[in-house]
């Protein structure tokens, strides 16, 4: 039986419309986090371990992520602060990548600098340093800048701040937290205190805590389908080796938790500090969040995250760059 032309026409036409009403699927993409390096131990081997970090640059860029996001300490502990190392090494090799590359810091490259193995440099004076060489504008680091929205340009509270960032990729949300190893930058008793930081924490704390918060809650008036939140501490350190300071951390994890919870979708949280590759849940009554912890130190590996926005569990995980060069001591 012939199907009159003008049926067909009709038909057609009723696929299209249907077509053009039917919701959008997200596309997937991916991105690559990594952290702690180059570590140089010694003055004759800093060339071959920023080499390595070089050719790790190399396999990001192989892989072309829509983005990179390095998770803090930008040297090793013992590197004595200079500009030489914490300003002119690091933008020679973030440099190096092609795609926007966005920096959360870490502990090394200023709260730490006052300690004698790292030259005794003033950690504020640090930190306000790299604030204008790393963030002097609302976008990202790498060849091909992107553009931040940034804690600092939304709250005059928080005008210092311009290295919390949040931005936007099919769905899903993404946020940087300044929040750094050695307890967050929080005074210990009964140990001395790095210069300034009775006064730096907490208002920094308190920050982070307001900006983490805020995401959550725009995620979830928006409908982002996950979050990631990407910042330098082992937040759960404590909890996994039994050891360790961690009042600086209280906020932060509770803030964390409380938001999965909130937020009721997956949640990634990104973090370096300890240098192994791990992925696990640590909240127990927040299962929806997934935290992974990149390598560093002497095992030179980025994670590439595949994401399929769409997804139940939309975060897939590669280790990508050279092997470890010894086992990681994981407490």
């Amino acid at each position: 039986m012939t199907v009159p032309v003008r049926l067909m026409v009709l038909l057609l036409l009723l696929l299209l419309l249907l077509g053009a009403a039917a919701p959008a699927r997200a596309q997937g993409f991916s991105f690559a986090a990594f952290g702690d390096m180059p570590y140089c131990r010694t003055a004759e081997t800093c060339s071959e371990e920023f080499a390595r970090v070089v050719a790790l640059t190399g396999a990001i860029n192989a892989a072309r992520p829509a983005f990179t996001i390095f998770l803090g300490d930008t040297k090793g502990g013992g590197e004595h602060c200079t500009d030489a190392i914490v300003f002119d090494r690091t933008l020679d090799w973030m440099g190096r990548i092609e795609g926007p590359l966005i920096y959360t810091p870490g502990d090394n490259e200023w709260t730490d600098c006052w300690q004698d193995r790292a030259g005794r440099h003033d950690p504020i004076s640090l930190l306000r340093r790299i604030r204008e060489r790393f963030f002097a504008a609302p976008r990202s680091l790498g060849r091909a800048p992107m553009p931040l929205t940034r804690q600092a340009d939304l709250s005059p509270a928080h005008a210092p701040f311009v290295e919390n960032a949040r931005w936007e990729r099919d769905g899903v949300m993404f946020l940087t937290a300044h929040v750094t190893g050695s307890d967050n930058n929080r005074p210990q008793e009964g140990r001395p205190a790095p210069p300034g930081a009775a006064e730096e924490w907490p208002v920094r704390n308190a920050a982070n805590i307001a900006w983490i918060n805020e995401g959550f809650d725009l995620a979830i008036r928006e409908g982002r389908r996950a979050i990631v939140v990407a910042l330098q501490a082992d937040l759960w350190y404590r909890q996994r080796c039994g050891r360790g300071t961690e009042a600086g951390h209280a906020d932060t994890r509770r803030a964390l938790a409380e938001g999965a919870r909130r937020f009721g979708r997956p949640v990634l949280v990104l973090h370096g500090d300890s240098h192994f590759w791990l992925k696990d849940q640590p909240v127990a009554d927040a299962p929806n969040l997934t935290r992974v912890l990149v390598p560093g130190d002497r095992d030179i590996r980025a994670v590439l995250v595949r994401v399929d926005p769409a997804a139940a569990q939309p975060f897939a995980f590669e280790l990508i760059g050279a092997a470890d060069r010894a086992a990681p001591a994981h407490c």
